[in-house]
Order: C-alpha cells, then sequence, then structure tokens
C-alpha cells in the first residue's frame, strides 16, 4: 500500500518508519494505513512485529515523547505530529496502553476522580463532567468501582478504569495497545462492543490487539511483520493471508472458516461456520481438512526444556482460606482446595473474583485472615516468603512489578543467586531458562528495552531458573503472540511430566482447556467449579459460566451450535471428530 492510495480520514499514517536509538534495523519500515471517521482497524501481527510502536506513533507520542527517528508522516485530523504547535494535539487522540499502572495518575484519587482528571485537563465544565463521568462508568459496568482506589483495583479493572479514562474524554480519535489483554471474556466483550458504539457515533479507531474476539470484531485488519505491512483486509481474509508469510496458522475461528468453506468476510461468525460446517458433513464430503496445519507453522510446543534437578513432590492445600484486605473488602471467602503433585490447575474467573489473591497466600505474599495454607502438611505462616521461594515460584500479572536488572541475563541469575543455588549451577540454570522462552540471544538487553510480552518471557526466565516445585502463573499468555504460547505451554507440559504442579490464573479459556488438567473456577471469592476442562466447558455448564462472565473455547460454541454431544477444546480435535 502506497501512500498515493492513502485515503484521507481522521488518522492517517503515511509511509512511516521508526527506528529507536541504538537499534540497528527499523521498528516500522514504509507502513501506511488510514482510519476513516467512524471506522474500526485492528493491528495485529506477532510478537516484535512493530504493533506497539505504530500506536505510539499514531497517537503522536513519537517522537514526541518517546524518542525516535520518524520517517513518513502521521497526519491528525491533517494536523502533522511533527510539526504541530504544543498543544495542537489536546482532544484530538486518546490512546490506552496495554498496562493500566502506566496510565492511572495517582494511587489516592477514586476512579470518578481519575476520570475527572483528563476532563479538568481540556477544561470541561463540572455540570458536564459529572453526565460524562457516569455515563462513561455505565458503559464500561464500573459504576460500582466508582468510589474505589484504582491501585486497589485487581488488574483487569485497573484496565477497565484505563480505557474509561480516555473514553471520557472523548477524543475523535482513540488508539489502543491490547486494550483487552487483562480483561475477562465478559470484560473483553463490553470493550469490543464499546469500540462498536463509538465508531457509530464516527470516533475513528486503531487497536492492536493478539485477541481474535478483538479482532473479529473489527473493520479492516493491518497485519504487521518484522515492521512491515503485509495484509489490510477485512480480519478473517488479513489473519488467513498472513500464514503465507509468517507461517502462523491463523486463529481458531479463521481455520474453521476455511474448513467450512465459508466467505472469510464471515470468519468470526460462529453460525455461519456451524451451518458450513454441517453442510460439508451432510453432503459427505470426504476432506474436512484442517487447512490451516497444511503447510502452517505449529507454534512452539516442543522446547527439549525440563526443570533442572528431582525435587520433593510437593501438595499445596487450602483449608477455609478467608483473606481480608485493610479497606474491609472480603476477597477470598471460605476457600478449600487440594492441588497434587504433577497437577496442573488453570483458575478461571471474572476479575476481581479473587483469583490473584488466592494464589499469592501460596507463597507468604498474602496471609489468612482466617484459616490456612500448607505446603506438604507445613503451614505458610509458619516460613518467610524467602523460605517460600526456594519452593513456589510466582510470575506476576505485571512483569514491571518483578523485573529490576539491567540486563536480562543479570535478571534471571537474580533469584537462584539469593536463594542459595550453587555458583556452578547457576549459569546452567539461567541459559536452559533463557532458550525455554526464546530469549537466550536477548542476554545483554536491558529488560526494560523489550516490549510487555517479552518482558513476561523474562520474568518467567527468572522464576525457572529457581527451579520451583510448584509455579504460579497470573494471566502468562497476555500480550503472547501464537509462539509465545505455545512455549509456555510447553513449560507447564515440562512440569507436568517432572511430577512439579503448575497453577494458571488466565482468561485465555483456549489456553486454559488445552493445557491444564483442571479447571476451578471462581466468583465473588469462592470457588463454584471445579473438574476437567470437558466438564467444565460442556454446554450444560453454560449458565454457569455466563454467571462469572466466562465463555467456553470458540470450538466447543460452535460444536454446541451443531448440536454435537462432543466437547472439542480446539480446531483440530472439532474437525478429527467431523471426519470420523
Amino acid at each position: 500500500m502506497t501512500a498515493d492510495s492513502v485515503v484521507e480520514g481522521p488518522l492517517r499514517v503515511i509511509a512511516l518508519g521508526v527506528r529507536y536509538p541504538g537499534q540497528r534495523e527499523s521498528s516500522l519500515d514504509g507502513v501506511s494505513v488510514e482510519v476513516g471517521a467512524g471506522e474500526r482497524v485492528g493491528v495485529a501481527g506477532r510478537t516484535g512485529a512493530g504493533k506497539s510502536t505504530l500506536a505510539l506513533a499514531a497517537a503522536g507520542f513519537i517522537p514526541r515523547v518517546v524518542r525516535a527517528k520518524l520517517e513518513g508522516r502521521v497526519l491528525i485530523e491533517g494536523i502533522d505530529t511533527v510539526s504541530a504547535a504544543p498543544g495542537a494535539l489536546l482532544g484530538r487522540v486518546g490512546i490506552v496502553f496495554a498496562t493500566p499502572a502506566n496510565q492511572l495518575s495517582a494511587s489516592k484519587l477514586t476512579v470518578r476522580e481519575e476520570l475527572a482528571f483528563g476532563l479538568e485537563n481540556l477544561g470541561v465544565p463540572r455540570a458536564q463532567m459529572d453526565a460524562r463521568i457516569g455515563g462513561t462508568l455505565a458503559r464500561l459496568a464500573i459504576g460500582h468501582l466508582a468510589d474505589r482506589e484504582p491501585f486497589a483495583l485487581s488488574g483487569g479493572e485497573q484496565q477497565r478504569v484505563a480505557i474509561a479514562s480516555i473514553v471520557a474524554m472523548g477524543t475523535n480519535i482513540l488508539v489502543l495497545d491490547e486494550p483487552t489483554a487483562q480483561l475477562d471474556p465478559a470484560g473483553t466483550a463490553s470493550v469490543a462492543d464499546l469500540l462498536g458504539e463509538l465508531a457509530t457515533g464516527g470516533t475513528s479507531i486503531l487497536c492492536v490487539e493478539h485477541d481474535p474476539n478483538v479482532l473479529g470484531q473489527m473493520d479492516r485488519c493491518l497485519v504487521l511483520d518484522e515492521g512491515r505491512a503485509i495484509g489490510l483486509d477485512v480480519p478473517g481474509a488479513a489473519l488467513a493471508g498472513a500464514e503465507a508469510v509468517t507461517g502462523t496458522a491463523p486463529p481458531t475461528m479463521v481455520r474453521l472458516a476455511e474448513a467450512a468453506s465459508i466467505d472469510l468476510s464471515s470468519a468470526f461468525d460462529e453460525d455461519a461456520i456451524a451451518a458450513g460446517l454441517l453442510a460439508r458433513v451432510a453432503s459427505r464430503e470426504s476432506a474436512i481438512a484442517d487447512t490451516a496445519t497444511a503447510g502452517g507453522r505449529a507454534p512452539t510446543d516442543t522446547l527439549g526444556w525440563a526443570p533442572a534437578r528431582d525435587r520433593r513432590p510437593i501438595r499445596v492445600t487450602v483449608d477455609g482460606l478467608i483473606h481480608r484486605y485493610p479497606t474491609g473488602l472480603e476477597a477470598v471467602r471460605g476457600v478449600s482446595l487440594v492441588i497434587e503433585p504433577g497437577e496442573t490447575v488453570a483458575i478461571l474467573g471474572q476479575n476481581g473474583s479473587g483469583k490473584t489473591t488466592l494464589v499469592k497466600h501460596f507463597n507468604g505474599l498474602l496471609r489468612p485472615a482466617s484459616g490456612r495454607v500448607l505446603l506438604d502438611g507445613e503451614a505458610t505462616v509458619d516460613r518467610s516468603i524467602a523460605q517460600l521461594a526456594r519452593t513456589v515460584g510466582f510470575v506476576f500479572q505485571n512483569p514491571d512489578e518483578q523485573l529490576f536488572e539491567r540486563s536480562v541475563e543479570r535478571e534471571v541469575a537474580f533469584g537462584p543467586r539469593n536463594i542459595g543455588i550453587a555458583a556452578a549451577q547457576i549459569g546452567e540454570l539461567v541459559s536452559a531458562s533463557l532458550a525455554a522462552v526464546g530469549l537466550d540471544h536477548q542476554r545483554s538487553t536491558n529488560p526494560y528495552d523489550l516490549d510487555l510480552s517479552r518482558r513476561k518471557l523474562v520474568a518467567l526466565a527468572g522464576v525457572l531458573a529457581m527451579d520451583p516445585a510448584v509455579l504460579v502463573l497470573d494471566e502468562p499468555t497476555t500480550g503472547q503472540d501464537a509462539d509465545g504460547i505455545g512455549r509456555v505451554g510447553s513449560i507447564v507440559e515440562a512440569m507436568r511430566v517432572a511430577g512439579r504442579s503448575v497453577v494458571a490464573i488466565t482468561h485465555d479459556m483456549e489456553f486454559a482447556a488445552s493445557r491444564f488438567s483442571r479447571i476451578v473456577v471462581m466468583r465473588e471469592g469462592i470457588i463454584v467449579a471445579d473438574g476437567t476442562p470437558d466438564v467444565i466447558f460442556a454446554p450444560s455448564n453454560r449458565e454457569l459460566l455466563a454467571s462469572t462472565g466466562l465463555t467456553p473455547p470458540p470450538a466447543a460454541r460452535i460444536a454446541a451450535l451443531m448440536g454435537l454431544s462432543i466437547v472439542p477444546l480446539d480446531a483440530p480435535s472439532l474437525l478429527a471428530a467431523l471426519r470420523h
């Protein structure tokens, strides 16, 4: 797509090139895209493709806030972002970042005051301000959080507040960088609906996303790879076409749409896919093929990595656990749970349901108000956090709460060094852990020079190097591409084979269903379901899941629409069942 072919719109990116200081290669090279009034354009691509860089440039942050050499032009309502006068872009464009902590203004404000902060800077009259804040809180279904402190909320709740703070400002152009990365399925759906509502009102939207459920709602999708645009089309066609360049299989819905032989403009229409697959079955066609697998590169799934040394198996026992925060909020209410050695357990639930509060008791970051947590019969309250760190490894949802060293290698070596692992072993542990997450080539890089998804992998490597008996992962697939998700999944499997336990909090239903043997569902601080993935995601549990803001994986939803008795957890399972 050339600059000459760009149609004039409120947001125009013309032959954009971006190179950061100290980098030989450009992060973006000749990218052009326009977003018309009331249009939603998604941006997809592998990790490191340049998606976040495009978002920063499109919002005018490059080069004004983030230092980088920029070639080409970015025009916001006709104003060149490089030559614009100070304040010229204020109120015209807003950006939502993937990490809400980077966006929220202060820890002592309430949510209502957080939304007021931006409006005050725009000079919105008080009478209008209150109405606008109330309307935005209602649209994002966070009115109940209005008087709470943003930094006392869960990560997903904070993200919805960050989105609300920008939406309330009423800019004509909205740029979002993975806005749903920390949201539960219900929250993701509400944001996708909100973007549709804003577009109907004339807002131009550029949305960087990994989640196909959001990308599928866009009018068009731009696919980037190694800084270049490789596709711009309706979402299904753009994501399917990217396979020829990247070699990575497209999302489940697109794979199933291809197998159903329907037009890819309907690739995210579950009813259309179900009807297409039923038609092919009825016509007795012999080849309902997994077309995306033929010739496509599967995500990394076999790493050759294993935990470093034999460890005594550890049983985690949660007995009547209650946790009450200083505010009086009772986040966990009488939870009892046993996790056996070698079990892989995914904990699901809405933002704020108590998932992270529960698992922070496993390594002593939180202490019970009542009840107890036992590691092989020994209460965690009888051991220090440092002692517990030798047994339970915890990877935070936000890696920036965990990283502080000036190189990736030093960061990964810090944990094993501080829990007393012999110096002779540390080098081997660091090398193996970095290889497992695919970052061995980034040893000398400052972690904060990496994007969010890679920083999460650095944090994971740092915990793996400590050789834990129990691994706790909080939203491990946030911001990861298919290859990153495959690596995390392989680590989960290697831990299981070694007799280690893995507990993961996740909003990624496909990841939970395909990588974990047991699903625990929480709602309002209690466990409401506990079973294998096929039981939890069965049609009989649809109402229960809906009450927790969750949905089954796409393949299971489509199988239910087809009236099948099976509960497939991914595309290959569904297609294999239809071939027999």
